[in-house]
């Protein structure tokens, strides 16, 4: 970076500025230069052949990476969906593969865009990149963009010298987690579907139906068996006393998620979450899949392996698991296998546990973890499908019961209507 000192050869009466630019070969240039305004300074620089990055007055703390970093944080404010980040990342490592200077790789993505959103983000990355700051720099200030995986891939390929391949293996790593992310999401959204049409078939019965069954029973002065009044209270109840339950609905939902953002509530709910029938063991067999997939992409980047455990324990995101990172940076640090920490986990299968003793052994862990993330994919994939085809039929025969239940306490009445007529 070239600096320059104060020009004060304009004669116009004006403030002190201080800038920030870079060449047409892409070197970054800085300096200061008194002038009336900013458009003043950023003619001058233009017409010397400068590309402008940043002007600010010189009068004040000048600090161009805090600014940078201002940059990058509003810009991690926007809403950017992983599939972008993937594609972004796939592109800047076929163009880079290419020869293609990483600049001009922002600039030609850029370009292409169609989001609004994708453009903005990496027209900074833009901006930044051609003012000296590493894109590893540029990515950690958008942790709600790029996650740690991202980030340390990248910075571990600067200093490697080998950002298309890594670049490459992050949008390939990007593409397969948000594909098991859409399994789980697809097998767990269909079970709520229908719990949630059929609680919403019961209270349209309840509330709109039962109402005009009740006043033709008043006419005939029917008998009501028990669970025809049992339906018509519930009814009434919705109906007449909803200032009650409604207040204590919604404040019973916000304690629930006090105590589930608390110490406590998360370890209980981890804990059943590894514990629930048919789903608990797709949940650990989940953090299986990602953990030795994110390791065997880190690992192979060359990233350090304290720093792959620090991130894969922020990956599987569940106090359970805790234990098993704890144990693993011991192990580390002491210099013992890190493989005994899976052996000793009640989380992990053995199999599991063995093959990554295996790998670390024989010095190919990267390329085993690869492998057991491929197989635990295909396991879990295998198990989504097998617990929906068991889950399935009995959530019709569930909402079966509950609406048939409900249909029968309003027509039993009907079948008694003889005997009043």
């Amino acid at each position: 970076m070239t600096t320059f000192p104060i020009d004060q050869s304009s004669t116009t009466p004006g403030s002190s500025f201080a800038w920030r630019a870079r060449r047409s070969d892409g070197e970054v240039v800085t300096g200061t230069l008194v002038a009336a305004d900013r458009e003043a300074v950023a003619d001058q620089l233009r017409h010397d052949g400068l590309i402008v990055t940043a002007i600010k007055p010189a009068g004040l703390h000048v600090d161009f990476d805090q600014e940078a970093v201002q940059i990058r944080a509003s810009a991690g404010a926007r809403r950017i969906k992983t599939a972008d980040v993937a594609v972004i990342c796939q592109q800047m490592g076929v163009m880079l593969d290419t020869g293609v200077p990483l600049p001009e790789a922002l600039e030609s993505i850029e370009r292409q865009a169609r989001k609004p959103e994708v453009k903005a983000l990496v027209r900074d990355l833009h901006t930044e990149v051609c003012g000296g700051t590493p894109l590893s720099r540029s990515m950690a200030a958008r942790p709600k963009i790029f996650p740690p995986v991202v980030v340390s891939l990248v910075k571990a390929s600067e200093a490697s010298g080998t950002m298309a391949l890594m670049l490459d293996r992050v949008g390939e790593y990007l593409t397969r987690e948000l594909r098991t992310k859409r399994q789980v999401t697809g097998a767990l959204t269909y079970p709520g579907f229908m719990l949630g049409t059929a609680f919403a078939v019961v209270a349209f019965m309840l509330v709109v139906i039962l109402p005009r069954f009740a006043r033709i029973y008043e006419m005939k002065a029917a008998t009501l068996p028990t669970p025809t009044k049992i339906m018509m209270a519930a009814g009434d109840f919705m109906r007449e006393d909803w200032m009650f339950w409604a207040p204590a609905l919604v404040g019973g939902l916000i304690a629930l998620l006090v105590w589930r953002r608390s110490e406590g509530g998360r370890r209980m709910l981890d804990w059943m979450w590894l514990r629930l029938p048919v789903i608990g063991p797709m949940v650990a067999l989940l953090y299986v899949a990602r953990t030795t997939r994110t390791m065997a992409t880190l690992l192979a980047g060359g990233v350090g392996l304290l720093d792959v455990i620090r991130i894969c324990r922020g990956i599987t995101n569940n106090r359970a698991f805790d234990a098993l990172w704890v144990d693993m940076e011991s192990r580390v640090r002491d210099g013992k296998p890190m493989s005994g920490a899976f052996a000793d986990s009640v989380h992990i299968p053995p199999d599991v546990a063995s093959m990554i003793a295996s790998g670390e052994r024989s010095g190919r862990l990267p390329e085993v973890m690869e492998k057991v993330a491929s197989r635990s994919d295909d396991t879990l994939e295998a198990g989504i499908k097998r617990a929906t085809s068991m889950i399935e039929p009995v959530l019709i025969v569930v909402m079966g019961i509950i609406v048939g239940s409900v249909a029968m306490a309003l027509l039993l009445p009907v079948f008694k209507m003889s005997s009043v007529v």
